[in-house]
């Protein structure tokens, strides 16, 4: 099980911007999602981030419990 999200700065054209990613399944395997957020030196663009964070959190939390909670019931050590 691979579980991850993390934030990025990019620089473009001399000017700095937020990303946030996470791995999702497509077809079977783990890619790296990015999403923008907005440039860096938006004021609101860290309370963005801190919402898609806590989000990406807690569906990591939620996944990790499913399939934890799938090997339990399987009678596996998880």
């Amino acid at each position: 099980m691979r579980l991850g999200y993390g934030v990025r700065v990019k620089e473009i054209k001399g000017r700095a911007y937020v990303d946030v990613w996470r791995y999702e399944n497509r077809d079977g395997r783990r890619v790296q999602r990015f999403e923008y957020v907005g440039p860096l030196k938006d004021p609101a663009t860290e309370e963005r981030v801190r919402v898609i964070l806590d989000r990406f959190q807690a569906q990591g939390v939620q996944e990790f419990r499913r399939r934890t909670g799938r090997l339990v019931a399987r009678g596996s050590a998880p």
